[in-house]
């Protein structure tokens, strides 16, 4: 006797750019707790949330944040100095306004050619943009208030960022920040309770499925993927582990001469 295949999953369940330079691009982020800049409404908005799917929610303990910044000038290692400054200013910035929470993680630079009318120049310019992430810590005690309150501070941080861009008005610097988004920083500490959590709902199909006298057993496992996760609100993550397996009929006992 036959069972058909069975595949069991555990489904889970504001940018600005300002003072960019001619000719240089910066990077985007996705956007998921709030909205890029807008005009002023009547009411406010009710956002759209969607159910989401997932087998175990936790709560996050760390908002990150992507980032970029552009530095420009003739030589590039002197562009590459004004962005390194121009980070370590944002990241102190970033541990007044958190108390001490945040943290930024360099990840990639990039150094482009901007073009210039030679006839009021020296040449042509470099443009060095640097991008990372921004990583502000959720202690597990707070509730959705006091992590409001980071994720506003971190926004006004921002604000100071870009505002003393575009008062430098001299187009060779620029700034790029997306939307801070609610994260587990080490997914893989709950592997165990979603392995186990996959294990529980195996087992009770199989027993709801399954003949007398034909038990169902797990065959054909292939090992577990990466863990997944979707953010749900300040104090919801979803998490999610892909299992495949096949449920099969027990073959009988050949028989012994």
């Amino acid at each position: 006797m036959r069972i058909a295949v069975l595949a069991l999953s555990l489904l889970a369940g504001c940018g600005g750019v300002s003072g960019a330079a001619p000719g240089s691009a910066l990077p985007s982020y996705a956007t998921s707790l709030g909205s890029t800049s807008a005009s002023m409404p009547s009411a406010p908005t009710l956002p759209s949330r969607a159910a989401v799917q997932a087998d175990l929610v936790v709560r996050p303990d760390v908002l990150v944040l992507g980032f970029a910044l552009q530095q420009t000038d003739a030589d590039p290692q002197s562009a590459l100095t004004a962005a390194q400054t121009a980070v370590e200013d944002l990241g102190r910035q970033l541990k007044e306004a958190t108390a001490g929470a945040s943290t930024v993680k360099m990840l990639g630079a990039s150094f482009t050619t901007v073009f210039t009318d030679k006839a009021e120049s020296d040449g042509d310019a470099i443009s060095a943009v640097v991008d990372g992430v921004i990583e502000v810590r959720l202690a597990p005690e707070l509730d959705f208030w006091a992590r409001s309150r980071l994720a506003a501070a971190v926004t006004q941080v921002r604000r100071e960022v870009s505002a003393a861009v575009n008062a430098a008005k001299d187009g060779r610097r620029g700034a790029t920040f997306g939307q801070p988004r609610a994260e587990v920083k080490e997914p893989e500490g709950h592997r165990a309770q979603l392995t186990e959590q996959w294990l529980r709902r195996a087992r009770s199909f199989a027993e709801a499925a399954q003949a007398a006298s034909a038990p169902l057993v797990l065959v054909d496992c292939a090992p577990p993927g990466a863990i997944e996760q979707r953010p749900i609100s300040l104090i919801e993550v979803g998490l999610s582990l892909s299992v495949a397996c096949r449920l099969d009929a027990l073959s009988a006992e050949p028989k012994r001469d």
